[in-house]
């Protein structure tokens, strides 16, 4: 046997973001009051423009005109994959992502900025708790009402992030209801607003909010939570890229994808007697001619002005090529984000609108009359990926008839019985759990068993769906529950 270096070549295909996209992406997951400090940040550290009502306006299109026409795309540097052990720190210990909740700030002092700033302090509300928040979302929740009684207390064992740091035997005394219902209502609860809130571990935190993730990465990113957290934390990726059987480039995205995620879901929101966080409606359903309507605040950008002494720079023909290029791109710069903010305010306004149109009844008779509605029915009508709903719905609030509420609220899991209709997934779930409940101790169900039985009662669930739904329970396989 003899052993030989040699070059290959092979050729493979990855899905790839550009940074316009990364860009469009991460402001549509923004709320409102992130989106301020996003844009404020851009225009405060960027020298082109000019926040000074001396300076005099023009539009935006006027001040691009063909100005970066000439140039050539860059593509964006690969992630650092050592930032992983930095997202892992925070997520796992005392740290935490930048901080949420920050004022913004208003630079312009003309009529319009001062409007804008009037209407800002009459948005503001009393701060809202990360209890008050979930408790909020239990009234509109296909919960009984003996549920709601457990969620409430369910939902006072969380800590200030969001976890969940009660016993389930205390809690089983307490309520008198199974470990297994109290799991149930749990697991329901982390679909909340926002997600990954009533985990019992980061882990389990994490995977209740997969379907924030890239189209493409779901697998990935769920594998490196469960199989390679610790892997992150040491730093090993060439065990995770040998295991996973995945390339070092395809390794940065996915590690990318992870660091997404919210590992302290409940930190955005204030603790009992603080004043930080604020509630903003930034959708408002508005009835017209039979209809409700989405409209969106779109009077959160402020107007862009550049500054005269570089565009005359940029027309100057004795300019050199390397300060007209840095202008260019500077100019540039603003020009994405301008079209990222316009491209977040229309994708908010359809799928709100498609939301809206699927649960009429429930703005116009109460939350009472929310039908099932999953993301993936709103990204088929939308005609956008599952992940862009999520990522639209994710912190954003409505004003409705009923109230201000989270835009989440309106999604309710639905499976179709034997008679065509759609029931709350939550059926389905309790039928599973009290058929676990009632089998024989000393033979257990297997997972092809209880699909039978939901078949008969009029739900054709497959096996590895009723597997799915019995780890999301926290119920055990048939083996373990034997043992």
């Amino acid at each position: 046997m003899s052993l030989a270096f040699a070059q290959n070549q092979r050729q493979t295909q990855r899905q790839t973001l550009s940074p316009q996209m990364r860009q469009s992406l991460r402001l549509l997951e923004m709320d409102i009051w992130e989106l301020r400090q996003e844009l404020n940040r851009e225009l405060v550290e960027n020298p082109i423009v000019e926040n000074s009502p001396a300076v005099a306006e023009r539009s935006l299109e006027t001040e691009l005109g063909d100005t970066g026409e000439n140039r050539h795309e860059q593509g964006g540097a690969d992630r650092d994959q050592a930032e992983a052990i930095d997202w892992y720190s925070n997520a796992v210990g005392d740290g935490a992502w930048d901080d949420y909740g920050a004022d913004a700030k208003n630079y312009s002092a003309d009529e319009d900025a001062l409007a804008r700033r009037e209407r800002f302090f009459e948005t503001r509300t009393r701060p809202e708790t990360l209890a008050e928040h979930l408790l909020s979302q239990v009234g509109t929740a296909d919960f009984t009402p003996e549920e709601r009684k457990i969620a409430e207390h369910l939902i006072g064992s969380f800590d200030s992030d969001g976890r969940f740091t009660g016993a389930f035997a205390d809690l089983v005394m307490y309520t008198g209801a199974s470990e297994e219902k109290l799991r149930e209502i749990l697991a329901k609860i982390q679909t909340f607003d926002p997600p990954g809130c009533g985990a019992t571990s980061t882990r389990e935190c994490l995977l209740a909010q997969l379907d924030k993730v890239t189209p493409g990465f779901e697998d990935d990113v769920r594998e490196l939570i469960t199989d390679h957290f610790e892997d992150l934390a040491n730093r090993d990726f060439e065990k995770i890229e040998r295991e996973m059987g995945m390339s070092h480039e395809r390794l940065q995205d996915a590690i990318g994808e992870l660091k997404t995620l919210e590992p302290h879901p409940g930190r955005a929101f204030a603790e009992p007697g603080s004043h930080a966080v604020y509630v903003k409606a930034e959708i408002r359903a508005v009835k017209e001619n039979g209809r409700f309507v989405a409209h969106v605040d779109g009077q959160e950008t402020p107007r862009i002005r550049f500054s005269k002494e570089y565009l005359r720079l940029l027309e100057d023909p004795s300019t050199d090529a390397e300060t007209k290029d840095y202008i260019r791109g500077k100019i540039k710069a603003i020009k994405d984000i301008v079209d990222a903010i316009s491209r977040r305010y229309e994708t908010i306004r359809a799928i709100a609108q498609a939301i809206f149109d699927e649960q009429r009844e429930a703005l116009e008779s109460g939350f009472g009359h929310l039908k099932p509605m999953t993301m993936k029915h709103i990204a088929e009508i939308a005609k956008v990926d599952v992940s862009t709903v999520s990522r639209t719905v994710n912190g954003k609030y409505v004003s409705t008839p009923s109230g201000v509420v989270p835009l989440r609220r309106f999604f309710i899991e639905g499976i179709a019985n034997a008679q065509g209709e759609v029931v709350a997934k939550s059926e389905v779930l309790e039928l599973l759990a009290k058929t676990i409940e009632g089998e024989d101790p000393s033979k257990p169900l297997s997972d092809e068993r209880i699909a039978a039985i939901l078949k008969e009662a009029g739900f054709d669930v497959a096996r590895r769906t009723v597997a799915k739904y019995r780890l999301k329970l926290g119920i055990p396989g048939a083996k373990e529950r034997g043992k």
